[in-house]
Protein backbone atom coordinates (compact mmCIF):
# COMPACT_ATOMS: atom_id res chain seq x y z
CA UNK A 1 0.00 0.00 0.00
CA UNK A 2 1.35 3.38 -0.97
CA UNK A 3 1.68 6.23 1.48
CA UNK A 4 -0.44 8.57 -0.64
CA UNK A 5 -3.42 6.27 -0.34
CA UNK A 6 -3.49 6.58 3.47
CA UNK A 7 -6.20 8.77 5.02
CA UNK A 8 -5.14 12.30 5.87
CA UNK A 9 -5.55 11.70 9.60
CA UNK A 10 -2.74 9.13 9.71
CA UNK A 11 -0.25 10.93 7.54
CA UNK A 12 3.04 11.80 9.29
CA UNK A 13 2.60 15.06 11.17
CA UNK A 14 6.21 16.17 10.84
CA UNK A 15 5.51 17.17 7.23
CA UNK A 16 3.06 19.88 8.35
CA UNK A 17 4.58 21.41 11.49
CA UNK A 18 7.88 23.27 11.71
CA UNK A 19 10.77 22.19 13.86
CA UNK A 20 11.24 23.97 17.22
CA UNK A 21 14.39 25.72 16.07
CA UNK A 22 12.71 27.14 12.98
CA UNK A 23 10.93 29.90 14.99
CA UNK A 24 13.39 31.99 16.95
CA UNK A 25 12.48 33.99 20.01
CA UNK A 26 13.94 37.15 18.50
CA UNK A 27 11.01 37.35 16.05
CA UNK A 28 8.50 37.35 18.92
CA UNK A 29 8.44 40.75 20.67
CA UNK A 30 6.79 39.28 23.79
CA UNK A 31 9.56 36.78 24.48
CA UNK A 32 12.58 37.64 26.61
CA UNK A 33 15.12 34.86 26.40
CA UNK A 34 16.76 35.76 29.72
CA UNK A 35 13.66 36.40 31.84
CA UNK A 36 10.60 34.20 32.23
CA UNK A 37 8.93 36.81 34.45
CA UNK A 38 9.20 39.55 31.81
CA UNK A 39 7.87 37.17 29.15
CA UNK A 40 4.82 36.29 31.22
CA UNK A 41 4.12 39.93 32.08
CA UNK A 42 4.43 40.93 28.42
CA UNK A 43 1.98 38.23 27.35
CA UNK A 44 -0.49 39.20 30.07
CA UNK A 45 -0.27 42.85 29.08
CA UNK A 46 -0.86 41.99 25.43
CA UNK A 47 -3.84 39.82 26.25
CA UNK A 48 -5.39 42.49 28.49
CA UNK A 49 -4.94 45.19 25.86
CA UNK A 50 -6.81 43.05 23.31
CA UNK A 51 -9.72 42.30 25.63
CA UNK A 52 -10.07 45.28 28.01
CA UNK A 53 -9.80 48.96 27.25
CA UNK A 54 -10.09 51.45 30.10
CA UNK A 55 -12.17 54.56 29.40
CA UNK A 56 -12.89 57.63 31.50
CA UNK A 57 -16.40 58.99 30.90
CA UNK A 58 -16.77 62.74 31.12
CA UNK A 59 -20.26 62.53 32.59
CA UNK A 60 -21.91 59.87 34.69
CA UNK A 61 -24.49 57.71 32.86
CA UNK A 62 -28.14 58.36 33.53
CA UNK A 63 -29.52 56.61 36.57
CA UNK A 64 -26.13 56.23 38.28
CA UNK A 65 -26.12 57.33 41.91
CA UNK A 66 -22.85 57.98 43.70
CA UNK A 67 -22.87 58.13 47.51
CA UNK A 68 -21.43 61.23 49.13
CA UNK A 69 -18.14 60.37 50.82
CA UNK A 70 -17.47 62.49 53.93
CA UNK A 71 -14.04 64.19 54.17
CA UNK A 72 -12.99 62.10 57.17
CA UNK A 73 -13.23 58.95 55.04
CA UNK A 74 -10.66 60.16 52.49
CA UNK A 75 -7.24 58.51 52.53
CA UNK A 76 -5.36 61.79 53.05
CA UNK A 77 -7.68 63.14 55.74
CA UNK A 78 -6.13 64.47 58.93
CA UNK A 79 -8.40 65.46 61.83
CA UNK A 80 -8.17 69.07 63.02
CA UNK A 81 -6.29 69.71 66.23
CA UNK A 82 -8.80 70.53 68.94
CA UNK A 83 -7.91 72.53 72.05
CA UNK A 84 -7.50 70.56 75.24
CA UNK A 85 -10.60 70.52 77.40
CA UNK A 86 -10.56 70.93 81.19
CA UNK A 87 -10.12 67.80 83.24
CA UNK A 88 -13.68 68.06 84.56
CA UNK A 89 -15.04 67.34 81.10
CA UNK A 90 -13.30 63.99 81.05
CA UNK A 91 -14.94 62.64 84.21
CA UNK A 92 -16.21 59.10 84.25
CA UNK A 93 -19.80 60.31 84.66
CA UNK A 94 -19.81 61.86 81.20
CA UNK A 95 -21.31 59.50 78.62
CA UNK A 96 -19.27 58.51 75.61
CA UNK A 97 -20.60 60.49 72.62
CA UNK A 98 -19.29 58.01 70.02
CA UNK A 99 -19.10 54.30 69.56
CA UNK A 100 -16.01 52.21 70.27
CA UNK A 101 -15.44 51.73 66.56
CA UNK A 102 -15.40 55.48 66.00
CA UNK A 103 -13.02 55.99 68.90
CA UNK A 104 -10.67 53.35 67.50
CA UNK A 105 -10.74 55.00 64.07
CA UNK A 106 -10.13 58.43 65.58
CA UNK A 107 -7.22 57.09 67.62
CA UNK A 108 -5.61 55.57 64.55
CA UNK A 109 -5.89 58.90 62.72
CA UNK A 110 -4.22 60.70 65.61
CA UNK A 111 -1.43 58.15 65.81
CA UNK A 112 -0.72 58.39 62.09
CA UNK A 113 -0.80 62.20 62.01
CA UNK A 114 1.46 62.47 65.05
CA UNK A 115 3.91 60.05 63.49
CA UNK A 116 3.95 61.93 60.17
CA UNK A 117 4.36 65.39 61.75
CA UNK A 118 7.07 64.59 64.28
CA UNK A 119 9.31 67.27 62.76
CA UNK A 120 6.71 69.97 62.11
CA UNK A 121 5.17 69.83 65.59
CA UNK A 122 8.39 70.81 67.28
CA UNK A 123 9.45 73.34 64.66
CA UNK A 124 6.80 76.02 64.41
CA UNK A 125 6.78 78.34 61.44
CA UNK A 126 9.07 81.25 62.09
CA UNK A 127 6.71 83.72 60.38
CA UNK A 128 3.11 83.32 61.46
CA UNK A 129 -0.15 85.07 60.59
CA UNK A 130 -1.03 88.03 62.78
CA UNK A 131 -4.39 88.59 64.37
CA UNK A 132 -6.60 91.59 63.70
CA UNK A 133 -4.75 94.78 64.54
CA UNK A 134 -1.52 93.02 65.63
CA UNK A 135 0.54 93.09 62.43
CA UNK A 136 4.23 93.66 63.10
CA UNK A 137 6.80 95.55 61.04
CA UNK A 138 10.25 95.05 62.62
CA UNK A 139 12.01 96.09 59.39
CA UNK A 140 10.99 99.77 59.81
CA UNK A 141 12.76 100.27 63.14
CA UNK A 142 15.83 101.86 61.57
CA UNK A 143 14.14 103.11 58.42
CA UNK A 144 14.24 106.91 58.16
CA UNK A 145 12.67 108.30 55.00
CA UNK A 146 10.29 111.11 54.11
CA UNK A 147 7.01 109.18 53.81
CA UNK A 148 5.32 111.48 51.31
CA UNK A 149 5.42 109.00 48.40
CA UNK A 150 3.90 105.55 48.86
CA UNK A 151 5.83 103.88 46.03
CA UNK A 152 9.19 105.16 47.27
CA UNK A 153 8.31 104.13 50.81
CA UNK A 154 7.28 100.67 49.58
CA UNK A 155 10.58 100.33 47.71
CA UNK A 156 12.54 101.22 50.85
CA UNK A 157 10.47 98.87 53.02
CA UNK A 158 11.01 95.88 50.74
CA UNK A 159 14.76 96.47 50.84
CA UNK A 160 14.61 96.92 54.62
CA UNK A 161 12.65 93.66 54.98
CA UNK A 162 15.29 91.86 52.92
CA UNK A 163 18.02 93.32 55.13
CA UNK A 164 16.10 92.34 58.27
CA UNK A 165 15.73 88.71 57.11
CA UNK A 166 19.41 88.40 56.11
CA UNK A 167 21.36 86.32 58.66
CA UNK A 168 23.57 88.38 60.94
CA UNK A 169 27.25 87.70 61.47
CA UNK A 170 26.68 85.83 64.74
CA UNK A 171 23.99 83.69 63.16
CA UNK A 172 26.20 82.90 60.20
CA UNK A 173 29.05 81.88 62.50
CA UNK A 174 26.73 79.47 64.30
CA UNK A 175 25.68 77.98 60.96
CA UNK A 176 29.30 77.40 60.03
CA UNK A 177 29.90 75.61 63.35
CA UNK A 178 26.83 73.48 62.72
CA UNK A 179 28.18 72.45 59.31
CA UNK A 180 31.42 71.30 60.93
CA UNK A 181 29.46 69.46 63.62
CA UNK A 182 27.37 67.58 61.06
CA UNK A 183 30.45 66.64 59.02
CA UNK A 184 32.10 65.29 62.18
CA UNK A 185 29.04 63.22 63.16
CA UNK A 186 28.80 61.61 59.71
CA UNK A 187 32.51 61.16 59.10
CA UNK A 188 32.39 57.40 59.65
CA UNK A 189 28.96 56.91 58.04
CA UNK A 190 29.05 58.48 54.58
CA UNK A 191 31.76 57.81 51.97
CA UNK A 192 32.10 61.51 51.14
CA UNK A 193 31.65 64.57 53.32
CA UNK A 194 28.20 66.20 53.02
CA UNK A 195 28.08 69.39 50.96
CA UNK A 196 25.81 72.38 51.51
CA UNK A 197 23.17 73.10 48.86
CA UNK A 198 19.95 75.07 48.73
CA UNK A 199 19.48 78.69 49.78
CA UNK A 200 22.70 78.74 51.81
CA UNK A 201 24.50 78.10 48.53
CA UNK A 202 22.40 80.06 46.03
CA UNK A 203 22.48 83.40 47.88
CA UNK A 204 18.75 83.44 48.70
CA UNK A 205 19.23 82.43 52.32
CA UNK A 206 17.01 83.99 54.97
CA UNK A 207 17.44 83.91 58.74
CA UNK A 208 15.02 80.99 59.10
CA UNK A 209 15.95 79.05 55.95
CA UNK A 210 16.53 75.32 56.26
CA UNK A 211 20.08 74.01 56.08
CA UNK A 212 20.27 71.58 53.14
CA UNK A 213 22.99 68.99 52.57
CA UNK A 214 23.67 66.65 49.71
CA UNK A 215 25.41 63.34 50.31
CA UNK A 216 27.55 62.71 47.22
CA UNK A 217 26.96 59.25 45.81
CA UNK A 218 29.18 58.04 42.99
CA UNK A 219 27.17 56.50 40.17
CA UNK A 220 29.76 54.83 37.94
CA UNK A 221 27.41 53.88 35.05
CA UNK A 222 26.60 57.60 34.67
CA UNK A 223 30.18 58.52 33.86
CA UNK A 224 30.55 61.54 31.58
CA UNK A 225 32.66 59.44 29.23
CA UNK A 226 29.63 57.37 28.22
CA UNK A 227 27.39 58.56 25.40
CA UNK A 228 24.21 57.00 26.78
CA UNK A 229 23.83 57.16 30.53
CA UNK A 230 21.13 55.48 32.62
CA UNK A 231 18.56 57.42 34.61
CA UNK A 232 19.78 58.86 37.94
CA UNK A 233 16.46 57.85 39.56
CA UNK A 234 16.39 54.19 38.52
CA UNK A 235 15.30 51.75 41.25
CA UNK A 236 18.78 50.45 41.87
CA UNK A 237 20.13 53.90 42.73
CA UNK A 238 16.99 54.87 44.65
CA UNK A 239 17.50 51.87 46.88
CA UNK A 240 21.14 52.78 47.44
CA UNK A 241 20.16 56.36 48.34
CA UNK A 242 17.56 55.19 50.86
CA UNK A 243 20.09 52.80 52.40
CA UNK A 244 22.60 55.63 52.83
CA UNK A 245 19.96 57.96 54.30
CA UNK A 246 18.95 55.30 56.80
CA UNK A 247 22.53 54.99 57.94
CA UNK A 248 22.63 58.76 58.48
CA UNK A 249 19.30 58.57 60.30
CA UNK A 250 20.63 55.97 62.75
CA UNK A 251 23.78 58.00 63.33
CA UNK A 252 21.86 61.19 64.13
CA UNK A 253 19.31 59.42 66.33
CA UNK A 254 22.09 58.30 68.67
CA UNK A 255 23.08 61.90 69.45
CA UNK A 256 21.60 64.25 72.04
CA UNK A 257 21.41 67.14 69.58
CA UNK A 258 18.96 65.30 67.29
CA UNK A 259 17.74 62.09 69.03
CA UNK A 260 14.07 61.52 68.08
CA UNK A 261 13.85 64.58 65.82
CA UNK A 262 14.93 62.66 62.70
CA UNK A 263 12.52 61.47 60.02
CA UNK A 264 12.98 59.82 56.63
CA UNK A 265 10.37 60.72 54.03
CA UNK A 266 8.96 58.19 51.58
CA UNK A 267 8.46 60.60 48.71
CA UNK A 268 9.52 60.09 45.12
CA UNK A 269 12.81 61.85 45.94
CA UNK A 270 13.67 60.54 49.43
CA UNK A 271 15.01 63.05 51.94
CA UNK A 272 15.99 62.97 55.59
CA UNK A 273 14.75 65.74 57.90
CA UNK A 274 16.42 66.43 61.24
CA UNK A 275 15.62 69.15 63.77
CA UNK A 276 18.71 70.51 65.55
CA UNK A 277 17.57 70.87 69.16
CA UNK A 278 19.98 73.58 70.38
CA UNK A 279 19.23 76.00 67.51
CA UNK A 280 15.83 74.83 66.28
CA UNK A 281 17.05 74.74 62.68
CA UNK A 282 15.71 72.11 60.28
CA UNK A 283 18.36 70.14 58.40
CA UNK A 284 17.55 68.35 55.14
CA UNK A 285 19.71 65.58 53.68
CA UNK A 286 19.51 64.41 50.05
CA UNK A 287 21.56 62.07 47.88
CA UNK A 288 22.96 62.92 44.47
CA UNK A 289 25.99 63.03 42.24
CA UNK A 290 26.92 66.60 43.15
CA UNK A 291 25.69 70.17 43.53
CA UNK A 292 22.38 70.57 41.64
CA UNK A 293 22.57 72.59 38.43
CA UNK A 294 19.83 74.93 39.66
CA UNK A 295 22.31 76.41 42.15
CA UNK A 296 24.45 77.96 39.42
CA UNK A 297 21.36 79.15 37.56
CA UNK A 298 20.03 81.04 40.59
CA UNK A 299 23.44 82.58 41.24
CA UNK A 300 23.59 83.85 37.66
CA UNK A 301 20.01 85.15 37.77
CA UNK A 302 20.81 87.25 40.84
CA UNK A 303 23.67 88.88 38.97
CA UNK A 304 21.39 89.59 36.01
CA UNK A 305 18.45 90.74 38.15
CA UNK A 306 19.58 92.32 41.46
CA UNK A 307 15.95 92.73 42.55
CA UNK A 308 15.43 88.96 42.61
CA UNK A 309 16.51 88.53 46.24
CA UNK A 310 14.37 91.32 47.79
CA UNK A 311 11.37 90.23 45.71
CA UNK A 312 11.92 86.65 46.86
CA UNK A 313 12.17 87.72 50.51
CA UNK A 314 8.97 89.79 50.50
CA UNK A 315 6.96 87.26 48.46
CA UNK A 316 8.03 84.37 50.66
CA UNK A 317 7.14 86.37 53.79
CA UNK A 318 3.72 87.12 52.31
CA UNK A 319 3.07 83.42 51.63
CA UNK A 320 4.45 82.21 54.97
CA UNK A 321 2.13 84.58 56.82
CA UNK A 322 -0.76 82.83 55.07
CA UNK A 323 0.50 79.27 55.53
CA UNK A 324 1.13 78.89 51.80
CA UNK A 325 4.83 78.17 51.56
CA UNK A 326 6.70 74.88 51.42
CA UNK A 327 5.92 71.32 50.39
CA UNK A 328 4.74 70.55 53.93
CA UNK A 329 1.93 73.05 53.30
CA UNK A 330 1.18 71.52 49.86
CA UNK A 331 2.39 74.77 48.32
CA UNK A 332 5.31 76.20 46.40
CA UNK A 333 8.88 75.58 47.56
CA UNK A 334 11.96 77.84 47.61
CA UNK A 335 13.30 76.90 44.16
CA UNK A 336 9.86 77.07 42.57
CA UNK A 337 9.14 80.52 44.03
CA UNK A 338 12.53 81.84 42.95
CA UNK A 339 11.99 80.59 39.39
CA UNK A 340 8.46 82.01 39.34
CA UNK A 341 9.93 85.44 40.10
CA UNK A 342 12.74 84.95 37.57
CA UNK A 343 10.20 84.13 34.85
CA UNK A 344 8.31 87.35 35.65
CA UNK A 345 11.49 89.43 35.55
CA UNK A 346 12.53 87.89 32.24
CA UNK A 347 9.12 88.44 30.66
CA UNK A 348 9.21 92.09 31.83
CA UNK A 349 12.85 92.79 31.02
CA UNK A 350 13.41 96.55 30.68
CA UNK A 351 9.91 97.46 31.87
CA UNK A 352 11.03 99.04 35.17
CA UNK A 353 13.94 101.40 34.47
CA UNK A 354 15.47 103.76 36.98
CA UNK A 355 15.93 103.57 40.77
CA UNK A 356 13.27 103.07 43.45
CA UNK A 357 11.20 100.76 41.25
CA UNK A 358 11.09 97.74 43.56
CA UNK A 359 7.62 98.67 44.78
CA UNK A 360 6.32 98.86 41.20
CA UNK A 361 7.85 95.46 40.42
CA UNK A 362 6.26 93.85 43.48
CA UNK A 363 2.84 95.28 42.63
CA UNK A 364 3.15 94.11 39.02
CA UNK A 365 4.29 90.65 40.18
CA UNK A 366 1.25 90.26 42.45
CA UNK A 367 -1.10 91.48 39.74
CA UNK A 368 0.36 89.25 37.05
CA UNK A 369 0.24 85.99 39.00
CA UNK A 370 -2.88 87.00 40.89
CA UNK A 371 -5.27 88.10 38.16
CA UNK A 372 -3.72 88.08 34.68
CA UNK A 373 -2.96 84.36 34.27
CA UNK A 374 -4.68 81.14 35.30
CA UNK A 375 -1.99 79.20 37.14
CA UNK A 376 -4.21 76.12 37.35
CA UNK A 377 -4.21 75.53 33.59
CA UNK A 378 -1.12 77.40 32.32
CA UNK A 379 2.52 76.50 32.80
CA UNK A 380 5.30 79.01 33.45
CA UNK A 381 8.60 78.69 31.57
CA UNK A 382 11.85 80.34 32.66
CA UNK A 383 14.25 79.70 29.79
CA UNK A 384 13.07 80.84 27.32
CA UNK A 385 10.62 82.88 29.41
CA UNK A 386 6.91 82.65 28.70
CA UNK A 387 3.67 80.83 29.34
CA UNK A 388 2.50 77.58 27.79
CA UNK A 389 -0.68 75.55 27.69
CA UNK A 390 -2.36 72.94 25.53
CA UNK A 391 -3.83 75.64 23.27
CA UNK A 392 -0.46 77.39 22.82
CA UNK A 393 1.44 74.30 21.70
CA UNK A 394 1.25 72.97 18.11
CA UNK A 395 -1.17 70.11 17.63
CA UNK A 396 1.43 67.74 16.15
CA UNK A 397 5.04 67.73 17.35
CA UNK A 398 7.69 68.61 14.82
CA UNK A 399 10.59 66.29 14.11
CA UNK A 400 13.01 69.12 14.96
CA UNK A 401 11.03 70.43 17.92
CA UNK A 402 13.35 72.12 20.47
CA UNK A 403 13.98 70.46 23.81
CA UNK A 404 12.12 73.04 25.88
CA UNK A 405 9.03 72.60 23.71
CA UNK A 406 9.11 68.83 24.14
CA UNK A 407 9.35 69.33 27.88
CA UNK A 408 6.35 71.67 27.86
CA UNK A 409 4.37 69.17 25.84
CA UNK A 410 5.18 66.47 28.41
CA UNK A 411 4.19 68.65 31.37
CA UNK A 412 0.92 69.70 29.75
CA UNK A 413 0.21 66.11 28.76
CA UNK A 414 0.36 65.14 32.43
CA UNK A 415 -2.26 67.80 33.18
CA UNK A 416 -4.53 66.64 30.34
CA UNK A 417 -4.28 63.04 31.46
CA UNK A 418 -5.23 64.08 34.98
CA UNK A 419 -8.26 65.95 33.62
CA UNK A 420 -9.34 62.86 31.66
CA UNK A 421 -9.01 60.75 34.79
CA UNK A 422 -10.83 63.41 36.82
CA UNK A 423 -7.86 63.87 39.16
CA UNK A 424 -8.36 67.49 40.18
CA UNK A 425 -5.27 67.72 42.42
CA UNK A 426 -2.85 66.85 39.62
CA UNK A 427 -4.81 68.68 36.93
CA UNK A 428 -4.82 72.01 38.80
CA UNK A 429 -1.45 71.95 40.52
CA UNK A 430 1.16 74.60 39.79
CA UNK A 431 3.42 73.98 36.79
CA UNK A 432 6.87 75.64 36.54
CA UNK A 433 9.28 74.25 33.95
CA UNK A 434 12.74 73.66 35.35
CA UNK A 435 15.32 75.46 33.16
CA UNK A 436 17.95 72.87 34.11
CA UNK A 437 15.74 69.91 33.16
CA UNK A 438 12.86 70.68 30.82
CA UNK A 439 10.95 67.55 31.82
CA UNK A 440 10.98 68.50 35.51
CA UNK A 441 8.18 70.45 37.19
CA UNK A 442 9.31 72.75 40.03
CA UNK A 443 5.70 73.42 41.02
CA UNK A 444 4.79 69.77 41.53
CA UNK A 445 4.48 70.14 45.32
CA UNK A 446 1.88 72.93 45.05
CA UNK A 447 -1.65 71.55 44.90
CA UNK A 448 -3.18 74.65 46.53
CA UNK A 449 -2.79 76.67 43.35
CA UNK A 450 -6.13 78.47 43.62
CA UNK A 451 -5.33 79.57 47.19
CA UNK A 452 -1.87 80.72 46.08
CA UNK A 453 -3.33 82.80 43.26
CA UNK A 454 -6.05 84.22 45.52
CA UNK A 455 -3.37 85.28 48.01
CA UNK A 456 -1.50 87.16 45.27
CA UNK A 457 -4.69 88.83 44.06
CA UNK A 458 -5.80 89.88 47.57
CA UNK A 459 -2.31 91.18 48.43
CA UNK A 460 -2.23 93.27 45.25
CA UNK A 461 -5.63 94.76 45.99
CA UNK A 462 -4.73 95.60 49.59
CA UNK A 463 -1.33 97.04 48.70
CA UNK A 464 -2.73 99.07 45.81
CA UNK A 465 -5.44 100.48 48.07
CA UNK A 466 -2.89 101.40 50.74
CA UNK A 467 -0.69 103.18 48.21
CA UNK A 468 -3.64 105.10 46.78
CA UNK A 469 -4.81 106.19 50.23
CA UNK A 470 -1.32 107.07 51.47
CA UNK A 471 -1.35 110.77 52.44
CA UNK A 472 0.83 113.12 50.45
CA UNK A 473 1.51 115.46 53.37
CA UNK A 474 3.26 112.83 55.47
CA UNK A 475 0.58 112.82 58.15
CA UNK A 476 0.24 109.05 58.42
CA UNK A 477 -1.66 106.92 60.88
CA UNK A 478 0.41 103.74 60.42
CA UNK A 479 4.17 103.35 60.22
CA UNK A 480 4.36 100.89 57.30
CA UNK A 481 2.90 100.44 53.84
CA UNK A 482 3.94 96.82 53.64
CA UNK A 483 2.72 95.67 57.06
CA UNK A 484 -0.93 96.27 56.15
CA UNK A 485 -0.60 93.68 53.36
CA UNK A 486 1.73 91.08 54.86
CA UNK A 487 0.03 91.00 58.28
CA UNK A 488 2.63 88.75 59.89
CA UNK A 489 3.86 87.98 63.38
CA UNK A 490 7.63 87.68 63.83
CA UNK A 491 7.84 86.65 67.50
CA UNK A 492 8.82 83.05 66.70
CA UNK A 493 11.45 84.27 64.25
CA UNK A 494 12.94 86.61 66.86
CA UNK A 495 13.07 83.80 69.44
CA UNK A 496 14.75 81.46 66.97
CA UNK A 497 17.31 84.06 65.97
CA UNK A 498 18.14 84.85 69.60
CA UNK A 499 18.54 81.16 70.31
CA UNK A 500 20.77 80.77 67.26
CA UNK A 501 22.96 83.81 67.87
CA UNK A 502 23.57 83.55 71.62
CA UNK A 503 23.89 79.81 72.00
Amino acid sequence: MQLSSLPLRIRPSHRFRPFHNSVTASKTPDVFTNSLRKTLEAHRSTNRSRLIRKIYPIEDPAGLWRPKIPPESHADYQPPVEPALPNAEYSSDTPDPGSKKRQKKRKSHVDISSRQSIIDRHGENAIQPAGIGSAQSPWVRKLELPRTNAEITLDAEIRALDQYLTPKAQEQDRIEKLKIEVASLLKTVVPHAPRVIGSHCTGLVLAHSDLDFILPYEDLPRSLERDRRPSPTRPQIQGAHIHLLRQVQRALQHTDTFSDQVELSDKRNPALSARHRPTGLLLQFYCGEGIPAITEYLQDYQVEYPTLRPLYAVTRTLLEARGLFGSSQASIGPDGLAMLIVAFLKMNHGRFPGPNNLGHQFLALLQFYGTQVDLQSIGVAVDPPGLFSADMLPVAPDAEEPAHRRGQRSLISAKRTAVARRNALVAQRLCIQDPTHYMNDLGRSCTRTSELQSAFAAAHQQLRHTCDEWPKDGNIKCSSVLATTIRANFDSLENMRNQLAYL
